[in-house]
Protein backbone atom coordinates (compact mmCIF):
# COMPACT_ATOMS: atom_id res chain seq x y z
CA UNK A 1 0.00 0.00 0.00
CA UNK A 2 1.25 3.49 -0.88
CA UNK A 3 2.85 5.39 2.00
CA UNK A 4 1.48 8.95 2.06
CA UNK A 5 3.42 11.88 3.49
CA UNK A 6 2.61 13.49 6.86
CA UNK A 7 4.11 16.75 8.12
CA UNK A 8 3.98 16.58 11.91
CA UNK A 9 4.18 19.85 13.84
CA UNK A 10 5.29 19.78 17.46
CA UNK A 11 7.75 22.31 18.99
CA UNK A 12 9.05 19.50 21.17
CA UNK A 13 9.37 15.75 20.70
CA UNK A 14 6.58 14.08 18.79
CA UNK A 15 4.06 12.05 20.79
CA UNK A 16 3.96 8.29 21.13
CA UNK A 17 0.87 8.13 18.89
CA UNK A 18 2.79 9.83 16.07
CA UNK A 19 5.89 7.66 16.48
CA UNK A 20 3.72 4.60 15.94
CA UNK A 21 2.85 5.87 12.44
CA UNK A 22 6.39 5.53 11.04
CA UNK A 23 5.61 2.22 9.35
CA UNK A 24 2.41 3.52 7.77
CA UNK A 25 3.35 7.04 6.57
CA UNK A 26 6.38 9.09 5.56
CA UNK A 27 6.79 11.43 8.53
CA UNK A 28 8.43 14.87 8.54
CA UNK A 29 8.81 16.53 11.95
CA UNK A 30 8.70 20.36 12.04
CA UNK A 31 9.34 22.31 15.24
CA UNK A 32 8.80 25.84 13.93
CA UNK A 33 6.29 27.58 11.65
CA UNK A 34 9.02 28.58 9.18
CA UNK A 35 10.09 24.96 8.86
CA UNK A 36 6.46 23.99 8.39
CA UNK A 37 6.05 26.53 5.57
CA UNK A 38 9.19 25.31 3.87
CA UNK A 39 8.22 21.65 3.85
CA UNK A 40 4.63 22.43 2.89
CA UNK A 41 5.81 24.45 -0.13
CA UNK A 42 7.27 21.29 -1.70
CA UNK A 43 3.70 19.91 -2.06
CA UNK A 44 4.98 16.37 -1.66
CA UNK A 45 2.89 15.58 1.44
CA UNK A 46 -0.80 15.01 2.02
CA UNK A 47 -1.54 16.02 5.63
CA UNK A 48 -0.31 18.53 8.19
CA UNK A 49 -0.81 16.75 11.50
CA UNK A 50 -0.73 19.12 14.50
CA UNK A 51 0.52 16.88 17.28
CA UNK A 52 -0.95 16.84 20.78
CA UNK A 53 0.41 19.62 23.04
CA UNK A 54 0.08 20.43 26.71
CA UNK A 55 -1.80 23.62 25.77
CA UNK A 56 -4.54 22.87 23.28
CA UNK A 57 -5.02 26.59 22.55
CA UNK A 58 -1.60 26.63 20.89
CA UNK A 59 -2.87 24.00 18.49
CA UNK A 60 -5.87 26.14 17.57
CA UNK A 61 -3.61 29.22 17.20
CA UNK A 62 -1.40 27.32 14.75
CA UNK A 63 -4.46 26.09 12.88
CA UNK A 64 -5.69 29.69 12.62
CA UNK A 65 -2.29 30.85 11.38
CA UNK A 66 -2.19 28.19 8.68
CA UNK A 67 -5.73 28.97 7.49
CA UNK A 68 -4.93 32.71 7.30
CA UNK A 69 -1.67 32.15 5.42
CA UNK A 70 -1.82 33.72 1.94
CA UNK A 71 1.40 32.26 0.55
CA UNK A 72 -0.30 29.27 -1.04
CA UNK A 73 2.21 26.90 0.57
CA UNK A 74 -0.55 25.04 2.38
CA UNK A 75 -2.92 24.69 -0.58
CA UNK A 76 -4.05 21.11 -1.12
CA UNK A 77 -2.89 19.92 2.32
CA UNK A 78 -5.40 18.52 4.79
CA UNK A 79 -5.22 19.75 8.39
CA UNK A 80 -5.71 17.29 11.26
CA UNK A 81 -5.54 18.00 15.00
CA UNK A 82 -4.47 15.33 17.48
CA UNK A 83 -5.86 16.30 20.89
CA UNK A 84 -5.89 14.84 24.39
CA UNK A 85 -9.58 15.39 25.26
CA UNK A 86 -11.96 15.19 22.32
CA UNK A 87 -14.96 17.23 23.53
CA UNK A 88 -17.83 18.58 21.43
CA UNK A 89 -16.65 22.19 21.98
CA UNK A 90 -13.18 21.38 20.65
CA UNK A 91 -14.58 19.59 17.62
CA UNK A 92 -16.91 22.51 16.90
CA UNK A 93 -14.01 24.93 17.21
CA UNK A 94 -11.77 22.80 14.98
CA UNK A 95 -14.55 22.56 12.39
CA UNK A 96 -15.18 26.33 12.59
CA UNK A 97 -11.52 27.17 11.98
CA UNK A 98 -11.34 24.73 9.09
CA UNK A 99 -9.68 21.50 10.26
CA UNK A 100 -10.35 18.46 8.13
CA UNK A 101 -10.45 16.21 11.20
CA UNK A 102 -9.97 16.31 14.96
CA UNK A 103 -8.81 13.01 16.48
CA UNK A 104 -8.18 11.82 20.02
CA UNK A 105 -4.66 10.58 20.75
CA UNK A 106 -6.23 7.82 22.83
CA UNK A 107 -7.69 5.87 19.93
CA UNK A 108 -6.11 2.63 18.79
CA UNK A 109 -3.22 2.73 16.31
CA UNK A 110 -5.18 1.02 13.52
CA UNK A 111 -8.12 3.39 14.01
CA UNK A 112 -5.79 6.40 13.78
CA UNK A 113 -4.24 5.08 10.56
CA UNK A 114 -7.72 4.51 9.11
CA UNK A 115 -8.88 8.04 10.01
CA UNK A 116 -5.80 9.64 8.44
CA UNK A 117 -6.06 7.59 5.26
CA UNK A 118 -9.76 8.39 4.99
CA UNK A 119 -8.91 12.11 5.26
CA UNK A 120 -6.34 11.70 2.47
CA UNK A 121 -8.79 9.81 0.26
CA UNK A 122 -11.41 12.53 0.82
CA UNK A 123 -8.89 15.21 -0.16
CA UNK A 124 -7.96 13.32 -3.34
CA UNK A 125 -11.63 12.79 -4.23
CA UNK A 126 -12.42 16.48 -3.57
CA UNK A 127 -9.52 17.55 -5.76
CA UNK A 128 -10.80 15.41 -8.61
CA UNK A 129 -14.31 16.75 -8.06
CA UNK A 130 -13.07 20.37 -8.15
CA UNK A 131 -11.25 19.71 -11.41
CA UNK A 132 -14.38 18.22 -12.94
CA UNK A 133 -16.53 21.12 -11.72
CA UNK A 134 -14.01 23.65 -13.03
CA UNK A 135 -14.02 22.01 -16.46
CA UNK A 136 -17.82 22.23 -16.61
CA UNK A 137 -18.21 25.58 -14.83
CA UNK A 138 -18.46 27.74 -17.97
CA UNK A 139 -21.30 25.71 -19.43
CA UNK A 140 -22.99 25.22 -16.05
CA UNK A 141 -22.88 28.90 -15.11
CA UNK A 142 -24.43 29.93 -18.43
CA UNK A 143 -27.36 27.59 -17.75
CA UNK A 144 -27.68 28.53 -14.07
CA UNK A 145 -27.83 32.25 -14.81
CA UNK A 146 -31.12 31.60 -16.60
CA UNK A 147 -32.55 29.48 -13.80
CA UNK A 148 -34.22 31.03 -10.80
CA UNK A 149 -33.81 29.75 -7.23
CA UNK A 150 -37.38 28.51 -7.31
CA UNK A 151 -36.67 26.65 -10.52
CA UNK A 152 -33.81 24.79 -8.83
CA UNK A 153 -36.10 23.74 -6.00
CA UNK A 154 -38.88 22.64 -8.33
CA UNK A 155 -36.46 20.65 -10.48
CA UNK A 156 -35.12 18.91 -7.39
CA UNK A 157 -38.64 17.96 -6.28
CA UNK A 158 -39.44 16.58 -9.74
CA UNK A 159 -36.20 14.61 -10.04
CA UNK A 160 -36.28 13.30 -6.45
CA UNK A 161 -39.24 11.04 -7.30
CA UNK A 162 -36.91 9.01 -9.51
CA UNK A 163 -34.42 8.35 -6.68
CA UNK A 164 -34.60 4.74 -5.54
CA UNK A 165 -32.05 4.91 -2.69
CA UNK A 166 -30.32 7.37 -0.35
CA UNK A 167 -27.15 7.59 -2.48
CA UNK A 168 -29.11 8.88 -5.47
CA UNK A 169 -31.12 11.27 -3.29
CA UNK A 170 -27.95 12.67 -1.67
CA UNK A 171 -26.17 13.21 -5.00
CA UNK A 172 -29.25 14.95 -6.41
CA UNK A 173 -29.35 17.26 -3.37
CA UNK A 174 -25.63 18.10 -3.75
CA UNK A 175 -26.28 18.86 -7.42
CA UNK A 176 -28.86 21.45 -6.35
CA UNK A 177 -26.58 22.85 -3.63
CA UNK A 178 -23.88 23.48 -6.25
CA UNK A 179 -26.16 26.13 -7.74
CA UNK A 180 -25.73 28.20 -4.58
CA UNK A 181 -21.96 27.58 -4.49
CA UNK A 182 -22.12 25.81 -1.12
CA UNK A 183 -19.71 23.22 0.31
CA UNK A 184 -21.69 20.90 2.56
CA UNK A 185 -21.83 17.68 4.53
CA UNK A 186 -25.11 15.75 4.58
CA UNK A 187 -26.74 13.28 6.95
CA UNK A 188 -29.96 11.40 6.10
CA UNK A 189 -31.52 9.33 8.89
CA UNK A 190 -33.90 6.76 7.43
CA UNK A 191 -35.84 4.08 9.27
CA UNK A 192 -33.52 1.35 8.02
CA UNK A 193 -30.28 3.26 7.25
CA UNK A 194 -28.38 6.41 8.23
CA UNK A 195 -26.39 7.86 5.34
CA UNK A 196 -23.54 10.37 5.81
CA UNK A 197 -21.92 11.76 2.69
CA UNK A 198 -19.94 14.55 1.07
CA UNK A 199 -20.35 15.82 -2.49
CA UNK A 200 -17.83 13.18 -3.61
CA UNK A 201 -20.03 10.41 -2.22
CA UNK A 202 -17.71 9.55 0.69
CA UNK A 203 -18.13 10.13 4.42
CA UNK A 204 -16.07 12.31 6.77
CA UNK A 205 -15.99 11.12 10.38
CA UNK A 206 -15.77 14.50 12.10
CA UNK A 207 -18.68 16.03 10.15
CA UNK A 208 -20.77 12.87 10.60
CA UNK A 209 -20.36 12.95 14.38
CA UNK A 210 -21.11 16.68 14.50
CA UNK A 211 -24.33 16.26 12.52
CA UNK A 212 -25.40 13.36 14.76
CA UNK A 213 -24.88 15.44 17.91
CA UNK A 214 -26.39 18.61 16.41
CA UNK A 215 -29.53 17.05 14.88
CA UNK A 216 -31.63 18.29 17.82
CA UNK A 217 -30.03 21.76 18.01
CA UNK A 218 -32.92 23.50 16.22
CA UNK A 219 -33.73 24.40 12.62
CA UNK A 220 -30.63 26.59 12.23
CA UNK A 221 -27.44 26.57 14.28
CA UNK A 222 -24.73 29.06 13.27
CA UNK A 223 -21.11 28.93 14.40
CA UNK A 224 -18.55 31.07 12.59
CA UNK A 225 -19.18 30.91 8.87
CA UNK A 226 -20.77 27.49 9.24
CA UNK A 227 -24.44 26.63 9.63
CA UNK A 228 -26.20 23.41 10.57
CA UNK A 229 -29.73 23.12 9.15
CA UNK A 230 -32.03 20.39 10.49
CA UNK A 231 -35.35 19.21 9.10
CA UNK A 232 -36.67 16.04 10.73
CA UNK A 233 -34.68 13.21 9.08
CA UNK A 234 -32.22 15.50 7.22
CA UNK A 235 -29.27 17.49 8.61
CA UNK A 236 -26.96 19.66 6.51
CA UNK A 237 -23.67 21.33 7.49
CA UNK A 238 -22.87 24.34 5.29
CA UNK A 239 -19.15 25.13 5.54
CA UNK A 240 -19.02 28.43 3.64
CA UNK A 241 -22.13 30.35 4.68
CA UNK A 242 -21.87 34.00 3.50
CA UNK A 243 -22.55 35.51 6.92
CA UNK A 244 -21.04 38.82 5.77
CA UNK A 245 -23.74 39.13 3.06
CA UNK A 246 -27.06 39.25 4.95
CA UNK A 247 -29.26 39.29 1.85
CA UNK A 248 -27.58 36.29 0.24
CA UNK A 249 -27.46 34.61 3.64
CA UNK A 250 -31.25 34.87 4.00
CA UNK A 251 -31.93 33.69 0.43
CA UNK A 252 -29.75 30.62 0.93
CA UNK A 253 -31.44 29.73 4.21
CA UNK A 254 -34.92 29.96 2.67
CA UNK A 255 -34.06 27.93 -0.41
CA UNK A 256 -31.96 25.28 1.32
CA UNK A 257 -34.70 24.71 3.88
CA UNK A 258 -37.16 24.08 1.02
CA UNK A 259 -34.73 21.59 -0.52
CA UNK A 260 -34.39 19.74 2.78
CA UNK A 261 -38.18 19.55 3.10
CA UNK A 262 -38.34 17.87 -0.29
CA UNK A 263 -35.48 15.50 0.55
CA UNK A 264 -37.17 14.59 3.83
CA UNK A 265 -40.43 13.78 2.04
CA UNK A 266 -38.65 11.53 -0.47
CA UNK A 267 -36.67 9.78 2.28
CA UNK A 268 -39.89 8.98 4.13
CA UNK A 269 -41.43 7.70 0.90
CA UNK A 270 -38.43 5.38 0.41
CA UNK A 271 -38.82 4.18 4.01
CA UNK A 272 -42.52 3.49 3.41
CA UNK A 273 -41.74 1.59 0.22
CA UNK A 274 -39.16 -0.51 2.04
CA UNK A 275 -41.66 -1.21 4.84
CA UNK A 276 -44.26 -2.34 2.29
CA UNK A 277 -41.69 -4.57 0.57
CA UNK A 278 -40.69 -6.16 3.87
CA UNK A 279 -44.33 -6.68 4.87
CA UNK A 280 -44.99 -8.26 1.50
CA UNK A 281 -42.09 -10.67 1.98
CA UNK A 282 -43.40 -11.58 5.43
CA UNK A 283 -46.86 -12.18 3.98
CA UNK A 284 -45.41 -14.44 1.28
CA UNK A 285 -43.58 -16.44 3.95
CA UNK A 286 -46.78 -16.68 6.01
CA UNK A 287 -48.87 -17.85 3.04
CA UNK A 288 -46.17 -20.37 2.12
CA UNK A 289 -46.24 -21.68 5.69
CA UNK A 290 -50.03 -21.99 5.57
CA UNK A 291 -49.87 -23.90 2.29
CA UNK A 292 -47.30 -26.30 3.71
CA UNK A 293 -49.40 -26.74 6.87
CA UNK A 294 -52.54 -27.53 4.89
CA UNK A 295 -50.72 -30.06 2.72
CA UNK A 296 -49.37 -31.72 5.86
CA UNK A 297 -52.84 -31.79 7.46
CA UNK A 298 -54.31 -33.19 4.26
CA UNK A 299 -51.79 -36.03 4.26
CA UNK A 300 -52.48 -36.73 7.94
CA UNK A 301 -56.24 -36.67 7.25
CA UNK A 302 -55.87 -39.24 4.47
CA UNK A 303 -53.79 -41.44 6.75
CA UNK A 304 -56.42 -41.13 9.48
CA UNK A 305 -59.20 -42.12 7.06
CA UNK A 306 -57.21 -45.16 5.93
CA UNK A 307 -56.45 -46.12 9.53
CA UNK A 308 -60.14 -45.90 10.55
CA UNK A 309 -61.16 -47.99 7.52
CA UNK A 310 -58.53 -50.57 8.43
CA UNK A 311 -59.83 -50.74 12.01
CA UNK A 312 -63.43 -51.22 10.79
CA UNK A 313 -62.27 -53.93 8.35
CA UNK A 314 -60.49 -55.65 11.20
CA UNK A 315 -63.70 -55.52 13.26
CA UNK A 316 -65.63 -57.09 10.38
CA UNK A 317 -63.06 -59.87 10.03
CA UNK A 318 -63.11 -60.52 13.79
CA UNK A 319 -66.92 -60.71 13.84
CA UNK A 320 -66.89 -63.14 10.90
CA UNK A 321 -64.58 -65.44 12.83
CA UNK A 322 -66.65 -65.19 16.02
CA UNK A 323 -69.93 -65.82 14.20
CA UNK A 324 -68.78 -69.37 13.41
CA UNK A 325 -69.09 -70.17 17.12
CA UNK A 326 -72.39 -68.33 17.68
CA UNK A 327 -74.54 -70.90 15.86
CA UNK A 328 -76.29 -68.19 13.82
CA UNK A 329 -78.27 -68.99 10.73
CA UNK A 330 -76.91 -67.90 7.37
CA UNK A 331 -79.55 -65.19 7.13
CA UNK A 332 -78.60 -63.82 10.57
CA UNK A 333 -74.90 -63.84 9.65
CA UNK A 334 -75.66 -62.06 6.39
CA UNK A 335 -77.69 -59.36 8.16
CA UNK A 336 -74.99 -58.82 10.78
CA UNK A 337 -72.18 -58.62 8.23
CA UNK A 338 -74.22 -56.26 6.07
CA UNK A 339 -74.74 -53.94 9.05
CA UNK A 340 -71.02 -53.92 9.81
CA UNK A 341 -70.05 -53.17 6.21
CA UNK A 342 -72.70 -50.46 6.04
CA UNK A 343 -71.22 -48.86 9.19
CA UNK A 344 -67.75 -48.98 7.68
CA UNK A 345 -68.98 -47.30 4.49
CA UNK A 346 -70.78 -44.63 6.54
CA UNK A 347 -67.60 -43.84 8.52
CA UNK A 348 -65.53 -43.50 5.34
CA UNK A 349 -68.20 -41.32 3.72
CA UNK A 350 -68.24 -39.12 6.81
CA UNK A 351 -64.46 -38.56 6.63
CA UNK A 352 -64.62 -37.88 2.92
CA UNK A 353 -67.39 -35.36 3.47
CA UNK A 354 -65.35 -33.39 5.99
CA UNK A 355 -62.31 -33.56 3.70
CA UNK A 356 -63.93 -30.88 1.53
CA UNK A 357 -63.13 -28.33 4.29
CA UNK A 358 -59.43 -28.60 3.37
CA UNK A 359 -60.22 -27.75 -0.24
CA UNK A 360 -62.30 -24.74 0.83
CA UNK A 361 -59.49 -23.47 3.11
CA UNK A 362 -56.88 -23.86 0.34
CA UNK A 363 -59.12 -21.95 -2.06
CA UNK A 364 -59.52 -19.16 0.49
CA UNK A 365 -55.72 -18.86 0.99
CA UNK A 366 -55.08 -18.89 -2.78
CA UNK A 367 -57.60 -16.08 -3.16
Amino acid sequence: MKKYGLIVFNPEAISESIRSLKLDFKLTHCQSFNSLQTHASFHEDNIILIDVMSDVEKQFELLNTIKRDQSGNFDGLSLVLLVENLSLDERLKACEIGADDCVSCRIEHDDLVTRLRKTIYNAIANKQLREQLKAASDVAMAAMNNTSDMGVNIQFLLDSHHCVNLDQLGQLLFKSLNYFGLHCSLQMRGQYQTKNMEANGMERDMESKLLTEMKDAGRFYDFGNRTVINYDTISLLIKNMPVDQPEKYGIIKDNIFALLQGADARLKALDLQETVNRDHQQQKLLIGGLHAGIEKLEAQYVNLTNDVAAVVDQIVDSVEQVMQTLLLTEEQEAVLLNQLKQGRDNVIALFQGYATMDDELKALIDK
